[in-house]
């Protein structure tokens, strides 16, 4: 009758590994939305772009669609989506670039015992204040309510 073994599910590195993949999927799905809202926003203006070379009578060298391309390239390279699997959160910030850059610093103040809540706060605070705005908005551009008040 010895020793009872540890539990491993509860071991530190065990622990460590899973909040390991709940950031990593949490970075992935903001990484997602972010390439969402840039394709969203890149078909409209692509399709700008040509017909406005279309008009103009670049069609042999298409300036505005080619200068879309490349805001497009660029904004995917500084989300670089699948880089999640590949970034380790204690490397090195000079191989960091772009929205890991930017994932880890927000990381690093939500983990900060100083500033961590307050920070946490205020982004709930931010969030809840562009919330309230957009449904104000939405209120008023429909005219308010029927008795006339936003």
């Amino acid at each position: 009758m010895g020793k009872r073994p540890k539990d491993v599910t509860t071991s530190g590195a065990e622990q460590g590994s899973r909040w390991r993949i709940v950031r990593d999927v949490v970075v992935f799905q903001v990484k997602c939305g972010m390439e969402a809202l840039l394709d969203v926003t890149l078909i409209p203006l692509s399709l700008a772009a040509a017909g406005l070379d279309l008009l103009l009578g670049n069609w042999r060298r298409p300036r505005c669609f080619h200068a879309v391309l490349r805001f497009g390239e660029r904004c995917e390279d500084w989300i670089n989506l699948w880089g999640v699997a590949a970034t380790d959160p204690s490397s090195d910030a000079q191989h960091r670039r772009g929205a890991d850059s930017v994932m880890h610093d927000i990381e690093a103040l939500i983990r900060n015992p100083r500033t961590g809540p307050d920070a946490v706060r205020t982004l709930r605070l931010w969030a809840a204040t562009k919330l309230a705005g957009d449904d104000r908005a939405a209120t008023q551009s429909r005219g308010g309510d029927r008795d006339g008040t936003p």
